[in-house]
Parts: structure tokens; C-alpha cells; sequence
């Protein structure tokens, strides 16, 4: 591991243990993701996607308030009706509003950011587990919700252009044709150019 990583020092690593990569991908987590994609574009969302889809993002959480669930699937399913209209800071401000088991306000700003990858998948998951693994200082000792905000929006939009360095690299080309020759399943909707970054990403975190 490094402390920082650039891009372009990114995609050379991915190159470079790709096979490694390829094969620490669960072929379950591509087909789950198809599925939740598929579902969470539904005007209307199903007790079966919720059920799915809180326990992969983890939305199981001791400290968070039954209140807490159905403010976040209410938010999703309208956001999901009017996907043009996403706004990442207003849906972390409203989840904010809704106190956790110990009465205080929880910052859940990772969980927007599935969400938001759900509807469009050129919006980067934010794991903070991730963001450290690429150098960004952690939010957690910040106070209060705008700080905590400022630093969160900074870190991902810095993230989304990560990204997208990456994916307007032309040797992500042959990163992701290695990545479609190693998954050749027509059983789901393949994961497009961004989903596959994300998922080589995060193998890396983890396994590197």
C-alpha cells in the first residue's frame, strides 16, 4: 500500500495484478449488482429490493432507527422517479434530521452515494475503507454537519475525477476487455465501463 495514488499510478497497478483482481471478484457480486441496478430504476421499489439492498450495503446497522430505513427508501424511490433532480447534499441532510438509537444525528453520507450509484453509476460509491486506501484524510473527527459535509463532497468529487481519469485512460481498454473475457455470463446485464472500475478498485483495496 502507498499513502497517496494518482491515477495514472492506479491504472498501472490494476494492469499489473489484473489476473489477481479478476479472480478475487465474486461472479455473485456482478450479478447482484445488475439486479439492484435494474430494480432501483423502478418507479416503484419492491419489498424484495429492500430487503436485498439494505442488507449489501449495509442499512443493517444496530444504531440505526427503523425510522431511519424508511426515510432512506423514501428518499431512494423518489429519487428514483426524478433521477435529474439528484441532490447528494440535501438527501445526507435529510437522513441527518433523522436520530439514531442513541438520540443523536447520524452522518450517513457512504449510504447516499450507493444509492446515487444505483441510479447512475458515474456516481462513485464513497467507502470510507476506500478512501483511506487512496490517500484521502478521514471526515470522522470532524464536528457538526456542515464540516463533515465540506470534507465529504471535496473528497468525492475529487473521487469522481479518479475515476474518470481512469476510464479516459485508453489502457483501461484492455483492462476491461480482460475484465468481459474473464465474466462471460449473458445470464445478467453486463456491468458497464464505470462498474467495472469500481469493482477493480475495491478488489485492490482489499487485496493488494
Amino acid at each position: 500500500m502507498r499513502d497517496t495514488y494518482t491515477g495514472a499510478d492506479l491504472l498501472e497497478q490494476l494492469l499489473l495484478h489484473k489476473d489477481q483482481l479478476l479472480t478475487s471478484i465474486r461472479r455473485e457480486d456482478i450479478a447482484l449488482d445488475a439486479f439492484l441496478r435494474q430494480e432501483a430504476r423502478r418507479p416503484d421499489h419492491n419489498p424484495v429490493f429492500q430487503y436485498v439492498l439494505k442488507h449489501y450495503i449495509g442499512l443493517v446497522n444496530p444504531n440505526l432507527t427503523e425510522a431511519f430505513e424508511h426515510t432512506y427508501f423514501r428518499l431512494f424511490q423518489e429519487a428514483a422517479r426524478q433521477p435529474d433532480k439528484l441532490k447528494i447534499v440535501g438527501l445526507t441532510a435529510a437522513l441527518y434530521e433523522v436520530r439514531n438509537r442513541r438520540g443523536n444525528p447520524s452522518m450517513q453520507f457512504p449510504l447516499v452515494t450507493h444509492m446515487l450509484h444505483l441510479l447512475n453509476v458515474h456516481y462513485p460509491i464513497y467507502d470510507p475503507a476506500r478512501i483511506a486506501f487512496l490517500g484521502m484524510p478521514s471526515a470522522n473527527h470532524l464536528i457538526g454537519f456542515d464540516k463533515k459535509m465540506t470534507r465529504y463532497i471535496e473528497q468525492y468529487g475529487q473521487l469522481f475525477e479518479f475515476y474518470q481519469s481512469i476510464l479516459q485512460d485508453s489502457r483501461f481498454d484492455t483492462l476491461a476487455a480482460a475484465f468481459d473475457d474473464h465474466f462471460k455470463d449473458h445470464s445478467y446485464e453486463p456491468p458497464s465501463d464505470a462498474k467495472k472500475l469500481d469493482l477493480l478498485v475495491q478488489a485492490f483495496s482489499k487485496t493488494i
